[in-house]
């Protein structure tokens, strides 16, 4: 792999303007090449030529770092150098070092090493080395210096990497590797700002990072909550929904808990409360523009459920949580609530009469139990999926739920945001059962039992599974395990499925509870 030019070693630093000694070179790389010797200025065209360009341009980017002529003739023909390379590329040297350091032969920043070359990190002044410089000071800055630190870095590189190289593929390598630490700095700045009270400066670096890069969900985070904090709810709740279609389209997983909690806040601002299912008390005031639930002898049509909508019954005695839960699922574009019921008689009814997609239905009724209602159900519709609520399960009763069909197991007093992607992602054939369940009845290898047998992970499964328990992004799996990122995405929605999860966080509790993979405890399903 092409080293990346964040990697050279700092040469003299200098703000743009400061002279320079004479024998020093002022270099930039970011967006035309550009050369300042004393008072002299060339620019791309004035080196002899492309290729000698293409020389320098090579080693400005492992400056300090000497490069032998076999290396840089690979590098320079792509892998496919002509039978004369080695007499060739010393004739390009020669031509530089007349157009770079006239009158110095050897002596100048452009030296010859043993079997190769190298450029002398004290006599260049490259902006590649400054911006890289200034990154690293950034790191060990307290939050105004840093972020000031970071805006004149981001400052330098407004431009790409190489403007001149349009297609050489060591270029275009190098140009991505560069892209992606700009990108990282500006999502680092957006944090900065954050922290700062600016929220203005947050949304601009945040949005600038994921001009680059969509799936950096540290620049959502930013960009969501400086929307909150500069009054902009609707944008900031827009900006939510795009994150969340991103992440499930490209990845297959869901935003963190700092969005959903952010998510939470802005629905609860904009006219509808989304708490914690625990904080319901017996008949409370209904909340501030909270929609009323849908009575059950309403058609579906009528309800508004488009196509692509899951239409969704409520079984549950306590009718204030009913009633807050069916606002929430009707504030979701893709979710829709066609009725409640509060016993298992009832439930069963409406259950044959609506045929909803999914039933949230509490362990505990009135007439019966959870168990006993979805058996009716499923027998009469096996394709509706159940998702049971209760405090207080235990393993006989996770076997029994796993045995009949159920999708999966949820605490009442969860989160609304876990509740919403439950119902969205659970299937038939592979129950979900809640961290906070399984630690209420023993080990997780007793609530294994729970779990139908599902397809192993292979080797290489195991390999991503582990680098993302450790908490690191896919591009750093990927580079980990020497593949492409779009190989990497791959393997991870394959572990998804596998694991029937819809998170990252949510699979590494998943092959914690199977056994397949012991996690830090301070990992958080859902």
């Amino acid at each position: 792999m092409f080293p990346s030019p964040t990697h050279a070693i700092a040469g003299p630093s200098t703000a743009e303007g400061d002279v320079l000694p004479p024998c020093v070179l002022e270099v930039r790389i970011l967006g035309p090449l550009r050369i300042r010797r004393g008072g002299e200025v060339l620019e791309a065209g004035e080196l002899g030529g492309p290729k000698p360009r293409q020389v320098l341009e090579i080693l400005l980017l492992n400056l300090g770092t000497p490069m032998s002529k076999d290396r840089l003739s690979d590098v320079l023909w792509a892998g496919q150098p002509p039978a004369e390379a080695l007499p060739t590329l010393e004739s390009y040297v020669s031509v530089l070092r007349r157009h770079l350091q006239p009158g110095q032969g050897k002596s100048g920043p452009l030296r010859t090493v043993t079997g190769g070359y190298v450029m002398d990190p004290a006599l260049v002044d490259l902006d590649v080395s400054r911006f890289s410089e200034l990154l690293h000071r950034a790191s060990a800055c307290e939050p105004v210096e840093a972020l000031e630190l970071l805006q004149e870095a981001l400052g330098l590189a407004s431009a790409p990497l190489l403007g001149d190289e349009l297609t050489a593929p060591w270029a275009e390598e190098a140009r991505g590797n560069h892209e992606h630490r700009v990108c990282r700095a500006r999502a680092q700045a957006a944090g900065l700002a954050l922290s700062l009270h600016q929220p203005e400066r947050a949304v601009h670096w945040a949005r600038e990072a994921l001009a680059a890069d969509l799936l950096n969900e540290s620049a959502w985070s930013s960009l969501v909550l400086g929307l909150e904090d500069s009054g902009q709810p609707l944008e900031a709740l827009k900006s939510f929904e795009q994150c969340r279609r991103t992440l499930h389209r490209e990845m297959g997983c869901t935003p963190g808990e700092a969005l959903r909690g952010a998510h939470a806040r802005l629905l609860r601002l904009t006219g509808g409360e989304a708490r914690p299912f625990a904080a319901v008390s017996a008949d409370p005031p209904p909340a501030v523009g909270m929609p009323n639930s849908i009575p059950a002898s309403i058609p579906t049509s009528e309800a508004g459920a488009g196509a692509a909508t899951l239409r969704i019954l409520i079984v549950d005695d306590h009718r204030t949580f009913a009633e807050l839960l069916t606002g929430a699922l009707d504030r979701e574009p893709d979710l829709r609530s066609v009725g409640s019921a509060a016993s298992v008689e009832s439930g069963v009814q409406l259950c044959r009469e609506l045929e909803p997609d999914v039933v949230v239905m509490d362990y505990h009724l009135p007439d019966g139990d959870g168990l006993m209602a979805a058996t009716r159900v499923l027998e009469q519709n096996p394709d509706t999926r159940i998702i049971m609520l209760t405090g207080d399960p235990s393993q006989d009763v996770l076997r029994q739920a796993a045995a009949i069909g159920i999708c999966g197991f949820l605490p009442k007093d969860g989160s609304l945001a876990t509740m919403l992607d439950t119902l969205r992602h659970a299937r038939a054939g592979n129950m979900v059962v809640h961290p906070s369940l399984v630690a209420q009845i023993g080990a997780p290898q007793s609530a294994a039992a729970a779990y139908p047998p599902g397809p192993p992970l292979s080797p290489r499964e195991l390999d991503v599974l582990r680098l993302m328990s450790e908490g690191h992004e896919v591009r750093v799996i990927a580079n980990s395990l020497g593949i492409s990122i779009h190989t990497c995405r791959g393997y991870v929605k394959t572990i998804f499925s596998k694991l029937g999860s819809h998170s990252q966080s949510e699979a590494m509790a998943e092959a914690e509870v199977r056994g397949i993979l012991r996690v830090k405890s301070d990992v958080q399903a859902f």
